[in-house]
């Protein structure tokens, strides 16, 4: 193969620095009885690390209920799931989380309340996509789940604004099996591994490796 110097420079070009992102974390969002959990289960079943929702944990509990108090309600939930991100250590591992940071901005907007500040100081760059699951034909209520499936319309394209509006990549998950829906999240984390780095130091052993690895070209070797 004929190198030139500009062929060379291009091909030892260290990786873009705006694909470093500070961790390997997934949101799975969307409105309520689209099959999220189902989708996350199925990731821990393929050895997936995951976080559950912790609006759930929070309803089950019975304390805090946002059908009696919505704010007191969505502090808590914030609060833990800051402690529960936060607890993350391992940045090489994808992670996915059963809801972000600001799906609860998304309640407040849905339920016209005064959004808190401190969704403005919450660091969106952590998160390397939010998958938003798209509504099914159906809705499944429950003991924990008293909204309807026009609720889960209206918030739905809520939460698209919430995440987008801060740059994270937006990656719709139609309505499907939920295996096939599984499969689609399973393959777009991998593909997205392919083309991103998760800390500087990765990038510079990338950019380290393309050089050794090429130097027998620029030296004429081969």
């Amino acid at each position: 193969m004929a190198w030139n110097l500009l062929t060379l420079k291009e091909y030892l070009q260290p990786p873009n620095l705006a694909s470093v992102v500070s961790g390997m974390k997934f949101v799975i969002t969307g409105g309520p009885s689209v099959g999220k959990t189902t989708i996350v289960n199925g990731l821990a079943n393929r050895n997936f690390k995951v976080i559950h929702e912790i609006a759930t944990q929070v309803i089950k509990e019975g304390k805090y209920l946002p059908w009696e108090d919505r704010r007191k309600f969505q502090v808590e939930v914030l609060r833990r799931q800051q402690s529960a991100e936060a607890s993350i250590l391992d940045f090489n591992t994808p992670i996915i989380l059963d809801r972000g940071l600001f799906d609860g901005e998304a309640y407040y907007v849905v339920d016209k309340m005064p959004i808190p500040q401190v969704f403005d100081s919450l660091d969106a760059s952590q998160y390397a996509v939010a998958f938003l699951v798209e509504p099914l034909n159906f809705f499944d209520e429950n003991d924990v789940r008293r909204e309807n499936l026009a609720f889960t319309h209206e918030i739905s394209a809520v939460l698209e604004n919430c995440y987008s509006s801060r740059n994270v990549k937006v990656i719709r998950v139609p309505a499907m099996s939920p295996e096939d829906r599984i499969n689609f999240v399973h393959q777009q984390v991998d593909e997205y591994k392919k083309t991103h780095v998760y800390s500087a130091d990765q990038a510079a052993s990338r950019a380290s490796y393309l050089f050794r690895s090429s130097a027998p070209y620029a030296l004429g070797a081969i």
